[in-house]
């Protein structure tokens, strides 16, 4: 029954497509993928990020528009829907080595924000393999010391976002120098991270993966410690590509128009952190809360009471429950959301900025980078 639905489904975004364009492709080879990256025109059957998209496609008109726009010929020999639709694939072992990947490229849909595990509502701790596109910046001290000090979101094989103020910072020693990315963490204390599993055997995750930082790009018009820290938004270039693992993964960014323009209130949000900012340390495992993302215009009446302006259009509000806020979390760690759909993949929404002192006061939410403004900033500052 399933196999029917799903080839009645395939054969549904086919004709669609068809009458869209009146023509089918026959010459199958390289192609580019409805981002424009380079790509092979493959059996749907062997683009395992598109075909895992097919039980979405239904209920969500940016994956199936994305799977339509994908689509790049038909082989009338094969006897299967999913042989017969021949797609762009990125992630076909034919089309490129994945662990030389341009810097520009962003990943699919299907490869980026999936994580495993479902914590609990209103749990602390993560899992192991959770969240797994949660970055560590190590600063070098004097006398070969390092410290780990905010933190940031893989975006692809080669880019972190993170906070501006995390990277350009008067609070920061001058004797702190960015250093690398920690990519795979979860227990600061351990090298690798181990834990029991439910029968009684022991596992132990992949080792974690520091990478040197070749380069920061803070966006221009930030200005440090301005009381409303607009435009707190940057990008770490890694000075090597970090190959994906089950604890490295990236997450996806808000890149459809419907997502860009959602405000996101009364909405329920993650961020995951080791609580630790430009100037304090808080938790050596990965912690993690769920905060109600408010009403703009309600969180800006609330800081003009201390005269700190909040601007809706580049900022979002989330938080405000007593004892629970971004001190469990980073600067720099990204609020993150899934798509309604049960199989949907995580997404960035907002950049730990700032918030009231001390943190988890309630009715004071915390301030975050409304990462949905920024998203041309950033495609446009990503480099090969």
């Amino acid at each position: 029954m399933m196999l029917r639905a799903i080839e009645l489904l395939l054969w549904l975004f086919v004709a669609v497509y068809i009458l869209a364009v009146n023509t089918v492709l026959v010459s199958y080879g390289v192609c580019n993928t409805p981002f424009g990256f380079s790509g092979h025109c493959v059996p749907l059957s062997d683009c395992p990020s598109l075909y895992n998209l097919l039980a979405q496609a239904n209920d969500d008109n940016d994956i199936f528009n994305h799977l339509r726009n994908s689509f790049c010929g038909s082989d009338v020999n094969a006897t299967s829907g999913p042989d017969r639709t021949r797609v762009c694939c990125r992630d076909n072992p034919n089309a490129e080595n994945k662990d030389k990947e341009s810097g520009k490229m962003l990943p699919t849909p299907g490869t980026c924000g999936i994580t495993f595990n479902m914590r609990i509502f209103g749990g602390v701790e993560s899992q192991v393999d959770e969240f797994p596109w949660s970055a560590l910046i190590k600063y070098q001290r004097p006398y070969n010391a390092t410290a780990l000090n905010c933190a940031g979101v893989l975006i692809n094989q080669r880019y972190v976002l993170s906070a501006a103020h995390c990277l350009r910072n008067p609070s920061i020693p001058t004797t702190w120098k960015l250093d690398s990315v920690r990519l795979g963490e979860w227990d600061t204390r351990t090298d690798p991270d181990c834990y029991e599993t439910a029968d009684g055997n022991r596992n132990c995750a992949p080792p974690y993966v520091e990478v040197k930082i070749e380069r920061i790009i803070v966006h221009d018009k930030y200005i440090p410690h301005s009381q409303s820290e607009l435009y707190d938004i940057a990008l770490i270039r890694m000075a090597a590509n970090v190959n994906y693992s089950e604890t490295i993964k990236p997450i996806c960014l808000p890149l459809s128009n419907d997502l860009r323009q959602m405000t996101f209130v009364n909405e329920y949000a993650d961020v995951a952190g080791w609580g630790r900012t430009e100037v304090s340390t808080y938790s050596a495992v990965k912690r993690t809360i769920s905060l109600l993302i408010w009403d703009t215009d309600a969180c800006a009446q609330r800081f003009q009471t201390i005269q700190i302006p909040v601007n809706k259009t580049l900022q979002l509000c989330a938080g405000g429950q007593p004892m629970q806020d971004t001190c469990q979390g980073d600067s720099g760690a990204p609020l993150t959301m899934r798509g309604r759909l049960m199989n949907s993949p995580h997404f960035v929404v907002g950049i730990v900025s700032f918030g009231m002192q001390p943190c988890g006061m309630a009715s004071w939410p915390g301030i975050y980078t409304r990462v949905t403004y920024y998203v041309d900033w950033i495609l446009n500052n990503l480099e090969d």
